[in-house]
């Protein structure tokens, strides 16, 4: 498998200025959910999760990543990510 690195921009059950109890909350439901692969930080949208994913294509990265981060209870409102991350990181 490879590594891809991407960016998800997060809305949630957060208030518009996030406290500190609703991100180590936020990123204790991410992590079960199986989001442990991602750093979290605050954006201007939310939250925004950098993730270095494994997986068989940068498209199956992505998805799997959006579908941890549903089951935690987030929505996602952007993909970003930069041009060197449509070529596998470590290539």
């Amino acid at each position: 498998m490879t590594e891809y690195r991407f960016r998800l921009i997060l809305s949630g059950p957060f208030s518009a200025e996030l406290t500190n109890d609703e991100l180590l909350d936020a990123t204790d439901a991410l992590g079960a959910a199986g989001c442990d692969d991602a750093t979290v930080s605050v954006h201007a949208s939310g939250l925004e999760l950098e993730f270095d994913r494994s997986d068989q294509s940068l498209q199956e990265a992505i998805a799997s990543a959006i579908r941890d981060v549903e089951r935690a209870g987030f929505q996602v409102v952007s993909i970003e990510m930069d041009r060197e991350a449509v070529v596998p990181v470590g290539s």
